[in-house]
C-alpha cells in the first residue's frame, strides 16, 4: 500500500512541475524591425519548448507603436477606415520592410473571420496607411522574387507589389509567380476545369498575355510548388522552359526538361479520386443547405433568422 501511495505521490510532482517547466522553458524576444519617426514595428517572438520532439516552437506577432504608444485595436480601425476591425482583437501576424519608413503588413482579427493586407509610411510626423486589399480568406504575402510580394484577393485573383517604387498590379486569376523581368512576369496555375498545367508570360502593366505553353495533366504530373520558395519556383521554370521577355517575349519547352510523367493508369486513378471528392463536395453542400432550409421553415415569424 505504501509503495502504492509513493508512485501516486511521484505522479502528482511531475503534473505540477511539466506545467512549472513549460512555463520556464518560455521565451519572449523583442526586435525592432523598423524606426521612422513617429512609427516602429516590433518584432514579438515566443519561443515554446515541445517537450514531444525537444525543439522550441516560435510564434512572431508585430507590435506597432506611434510617437511612443503601442498602437491599439481602435487606432488601426481608424488608420484603417475599417469598422469591422474593431470587432474583435486584430494580430498583425506578417511585416515586408520596403524601404527606412514603409512597410508591408499582413493583419487578421483573433477568428481568422477578416484579414488586410497594408501599406503603412511615416512621413512628416504622421502614419499613413494604404489599404492593399481586405479578405476573408488569407492576407498574409507569397513568395515572389526579390523586391516584390504576392497576395491573393477576395476572389483568389493574384496581387503583385513592387516593394519600390511602390506598386500594385492585379493578374486575373489565381497563380503562382515564376520570375519577374521588368514588366514580364512569369507565372504557373493548375487549370482544374480544363485538365492542364499552364506556364504564362503576362505583362504586368496591361494584364497582357505575351506567350503560354499548355500541359495536359493527363500527361504531365502536378509540380510541387505550392509551398516551394521563390527561388525553387524560379529554378523549377529554367529548368524545363526556354524563357525569353525582351525584345520580344517567348515561352518554349525544352528539350531537356525535367518534367515528370504519367502513365494513363495512374491517370485514371486521379480521374476516379476527382470524381469521388467531387461527389463528397457536393453532397456535404446539399446537406448544408437542407439544414439552414430546414431552419428557416421552423423558425416562428418575427424570431432571429441566424442559423
Amino acid at each position: 500500500m505504501s509503495a502504492s501511495i509513493s508512485a501516486l505521490s511521484r505522479m502528482a510532482t511531475l503534473l505540477v512541475a511539466v506545467p512549472l517547466l513549460l512555463g520556464a522553458c518560455g521565451r519572449t524576444s523583442r526586435e525592432t524591425v523598423l524606426s521612422a519617426d513617429p512609427l516602429k514595428v516590433v518584432a514579438v517572438t515566443q519561443s515554446t519548448l515541445d517537450i514531444n520532439v525537444s525543439q522550441y516552437r516560435k510564434y512572431t506577432r508585430y507590435d506597432l507603436y506611434v510617437d511612443g504608444e503601442k498602437l491599439s485595436d481602435a487606432g488601426f480601425a481608424a488608420l484603417l477606415q475599417d469598422p469591422e476591425a474593431l470587432k474583435d482583437p486584430v494580430v498583425h501576424s506578417d511585416v515586408v520592410v520596403l524601404d527606412e519608413s514603409s512597410i508591408l503588413l499582413a493583419s487578421h482579427n483573433d477568428t481568422g473571420a477578416r484579414c488586410w493586407a497594408t501599406r503603412l509610411s511615416a512621413s512628416g510626423g504622421e502614419v499613413h496607411l494604404q489599404k492593399i486589399m481586405k479578405s476573408s480568406i488569407d492576407c498574409a504575402p507569397d513568395p515572389a522574387p526579390p523586391g516584390w510580394s504576392a497576395f491573393y484577393d477576395e476572389g483568389s485573383n493574384l496581387l503583385l507589389v513592387r516593394h519600390t517604387p511602390f506598386h500594385v498590379y492585379p493578374i486575373p486569376g489565381y497563380w503562382y509567380v515564376l520570375l519577374i523581368q521588368g514588366d514580364v512576369v512569369a507565372v504557373y496555375q493548375k487549370d482544374r476545369e480544363q485538365e492542364r498545367l499552364v506556364v504564362r508570360l503576362v505583362r504586368m502593366s496591361s494584364q497582357q498575355t505575351l506567350a503560354e505553353q499548355i500541359l495536359p495533366m493527363d500527361t504531365y504530373a502536378e509540380p510541387d510548388l505550392m509551398n516551394a520558395s521563390a527561388q525553387l519556383r524560379q529554378q523549377w521554370l529554367m529548368d524545363n522552359f526556354a524563357v525569353a521577355t525582351a525584345p520580344a517575349a517567348s515561352l518554349q519547352l525544352r528539350a531537356d526538361n525535367r518534367l515528370e510523367t504519367i502513365s494513363p493508369e495512374t491517370w485514371a486513378e486521379y480521374k476516379e479520386i476527382d470524381r469521388l471528392n467531387r461527389e463528397e463536395d457536393a453532397r456535404d453542400q446539399a446537406a448544408a443547405a437542407a439544414r439552414e432550409r430546414a431552419f428557416y421553415e421552423s423558425t416562428p415569424p418575427g424570431l432571429p433568422t441566424q442559423p
